[in-house]
């Protein structure tokens, strides 16, 4: 089965509608997926915040 992908435009007050009549058990899924997401964007981003040619080349090394 392929995964189809649906690029809606939404706003904020009908994805909580939407997010509100899901079952308590899918809401769970979708904050916990939410939240990894969000976690995952933010460690991205301090990675390539300290991301730099020195740091980089540590593991270029072979006592690394």
């Amino acid at each position: 089965m392929n995964p189809t992908q649906y690029q809606l435009s939404l706003s904020f007050e009908p994805v909580v509608s939407l997010v509100n009549q899901l079952p308590e058990a899918d809401t769970l899924k979708l904050s916990q997926a939410l939240s990894k997401n969000l976690l995952d964007s933010k460690l991205t981003h301090l990675l390539q915040c300290f991301k730099t040619d020195e740091l980089s080349s540590f593991r270029d090394k072979p006592e690394f």
